[in-house]
C-alpha cells in the first residue's frame, strides 16, 4: 500500500512519511475500542471530565504540538493557537463542567395523567463513535469531535484526513500520557477504504467534509440503522444593509472570507450588499486585502505573528477556485484585487482575491469555493438580499449587518442557515453552550450545546412508582386494567371532557 506523505503547504517540504492503515487496521481499532467501551462509560462523570482535562492541560503546555499543526496545515501559528487550540481547551471546559453533567445527568419528569408514576430518562454512552475528520482543521474538527463523544462515555476512533494525520497522532500520545485508557481514544491514519470500514462497523458516526462522501456515510449508516452526524459545509452569505457599519463590516468580511484562506466552513462565502452603499462597501474591503501580509511563518519564531493569509492545505483548491474566477470573469464579474497564484512564494499560496459585480448565475455564488476568494453581489434591497441568501442548496451559517438590531433580528430568523451572527463573523462557532449545525444539504445533526452532547447517548425511559404516591400504583392498576368495568369507563370520559 502507497504510504502517506505530509508535505508542508507553505514550503513544500516532505514532514513526514507513514504507513497507510487499510481497512482491516480500522476494523482491529474497532475492536479494541468496543473492549474497551464498558468500562469508560461505568467511570464516573467526574473521573472523566478529570482525565480529559488533563489532556487539554498537555496539548495547551507540549512545546512541539503547535508547530505540527501549523506545518502540516501551512497555516499561521496565531491560527493555530489562537483558534484551534483556544477552541479545543474551551470545549473541554464547557463539556467537562457544570453544563456537561447536567446534560448527561438522569432527567426525572412526571406524568400529568398517572401522577402516581415518574419517568426515569438516562442517557447511556451509544459505545463506540468513529470520527472522520476534515484536512483544514487538524485539531478543531478532529480531535475537538471526539470530546463530546468521550466525556459521554464512548471510546472513539479518529480517522483524520490522510493530508493531515500527524496533529491527531500528537493528541493521541498526550491522551495516553494523560492517562486516557487504552483503546478508548485511537487514531487510524489511512484513506479512504480505512474510513469506510469505520463507517461499517462503528455505532455511531460523526463526519465533517464533502457533501459527496456524506452522502454514502449517510447511505451506509441508513443501511445499518446507526445514527450519524454530518457537517457537508455551505455557501454562508453575508448581507450588508445600506444602515450597516459599513468599514466594520467590511473588516469582518475579509476576515471571515481569508482566515485560513478561505478554508473554514462556515466562512463568509459570498456577501450580499444593497446597491446604495456597495461600491463604499468594495472600496473598503480592497483596501483591507491591500494590508493583509500572507507568506510562510517565520521558523524558528514561534511568537512572531509575522503572517495573516496562510498556504493552501489542499492543493485542487487552487485550480478550484481559479475555475470559478474564469467564469466569474466570463460572465460580467470584476477582480478587483488578487485572483491568481502566488508565484513569488513557495508552497501552495493563492492570493486573496475579491470579485465586485457578481451575480447569481456565476458558480462562485452557487457553488462551495472553500478558498481565499470573496465575490461581492448587489441587490436592491433587503428582501431581495434576502431572496439571494436563500436561494441555495446548503444553509450553515450567515451573517446579517446593519444598524438596526431589531431589524437584522428579524432577518436572521428567515436566513435559512443552522446559526447566524448579527453584525458579528465566526463567533457562532466559539459560543459553544449552542447547537451549530445545518439545514438543507449542510448536513444533520449538532456541534456544542447539551443537544450536541446528548446526541451521542443512547435514551432509555424508566418508567418507575412515584416515591411519595406510588401506593396508588396497585389500585389504578386494578382499576384501569382486566375486566374493563363501565365505571372506569365513564370516569375516563369525564376526565377527557374536562382537560381535553
Amino acid at each position: 500500500m502507497e504510504p502517506i506523505r505530509v508535505h508542508n503547504p507553505a514550503t513544500g517540504q516532505l514532514i513526514r512519511e507513514l504507513p497507510a492503515a487499510g481497512a482491516p487496521a480500522a476494523e482491529a481499532a474497532l475492536a479494541r475500542a468496543r473492549a474497551a467501551q464498558p468500562a469508560w462509560g461505568e467511570l464516573p462523570f467526574s473521573e472523566r471530565a478529570r482525565i480529559l482535562r488533563r489532556v487539554a492541560r498537555g496539548l495547551r503546555d507540549d512545546a512541539t504540538f503547535l508547530d505540527t499543526l501549523s506545518a502540516e496545515a501551512g497555516k499561521p501559528r496565531y491560527e493555530a493557537e489562537c483558534m484551534e487550540l483556544f477552541y479545543t481547551l474551551e470545549l473541554t471546559r464547557y463539556y467537562t463542567g457544570r453544563a456537561g453533567r447536567r446534560a448527561l445527568a438522569d432527567d426525572l419528569r412526571h406524568p400529568v395523567v398517572f401522577t402516581n408514576k415518574r419517568a426515569r430518562v438516562i442517557h447511556h454512552p451509544r459505545g463506540v463513535v468513529a470520527v472522520i475528520g476534515p484536512w483544514n482543521w487538524p485539531l478543531l474538527n478532529n480531535y475537538g469531535d471526539c470530546i463530546g463523544p468521550l466525556v459521554a462515555g464512548n471510546a472513539v476512533v479518529l480517522k483524520p484526513s490522510e493530508h493531515t494525520p500527524l496533529t491527531s497522532l500528537r493528541v493521541a500520545e498526550i491522551a495516553a500520557d494523560a492517562g486516557v485508557p487504552e483503546g478508548v481514544f485511537q487514531v487510524v491514519v489511512g484513506r479512504g477504504d480505512a474510513g469506510a470500514a469505520l463507517t461499517a462497523g462503528a455505532d455511531m458516526i460523526f463526519f465533517t467534509g464533502s457533501a459527496a462522501t456524506g452522502k454514502q456515510v449517510a447511505q451506509a449508516a441508513a443501511a445499518r440503522l446507526v445514527p450519524c452526524v454530518l457537517e457537508l459545509g455551505g455557501k454562508s452569505p453575508m448581507i450588508v444593509l445600506a444602515d450597516a457599519d459599513l468599514p466594520r463590516a467590511a473588516h469582518a468580511a475579509v476576515w471571515s472570507g481569508f482566515a485560513h484562506s478561505g478554508q473554514v466552513c462556515i466562512r463568509t462565502e459570498r456577501v450580499i450588499v444593497e446597491d446604495k452603499v456597495a461600491d463604499r462597501f468594495v472600496e473598503l474591503a480592497a483596501a483591507e486585502i491591500g494590508r493583509l501580509r500572507q507568506a510562510p511563518p517565520t521558523p524558528g519564531k514561534p511568537d512572531a505573528v509575522d503572517v495573516d493569509v496562510g498556504a493552501i492545505t489542499f492543493a485542487p483548491q487552487i485550480a478550484r477556485a481559479e475555475e470559478q474566477i474564469a467564469d466569474a470573469v466570463a460572465r460580467g464579474g470584476r477582480v478587483v484585487t488578487g485572483g491568481a497564484r502566488r508565484a513569488d512564494l513557495p508552497g501552495q499560496f493563492f492570493a486573496p482575491t475579491l470579485i465586485a459585480g457578481a451575480t447569481s448565475d456565476m458558480a462562485v455564488m452557487r457553488e462551495e469555493t472553500f478558498g481565499p476568494v470573496l465575490p461581492v453581489m448587489r441587490v436592491p434591497d433587503a428582501e431581495a438580499a434576502l431572496r439571494a441568501a436563500n436561494d441555495t442548496p446548503t444553509g450553515l451559517s450567515g451573517s446579517i449587518w446593519s444598524g438596526d438590531a431589531e431589524r437584522a433580528a428579524a432577518l436572521a430568523r428567515r436566513l435559512e442557515a443552522g446559526s447566524v451572527c448579527v453584525n458579528d463573523v465566526l463567533v457562532n462557532y466559539f459560543c459553544v453552550e449552542a447547537p451549530l449545525g445545518g439545514v438543507k444539504a449542510s448536513g444533520t445533526g449538532f456541534r456544542h450545546g447539551p443537544e450536541g452532547l446528548r446526541q451521542f447517548c443512547r435514551v432509555e425511559t424508566v418508567i418507575e412508582d412515584h416515591p411519595l404516591l406510588g401506593w396508588l400504583s396497585p389500585l389504578l392498576g386494578r382499576e384501569l386494567t382486566y375486566p374493563y368495568k363501565p365505571r372506569t369507563q365513564r370516569l375516563l370520559r369525564w376526565f377527557m371532557k374536562l382537560f381535553y
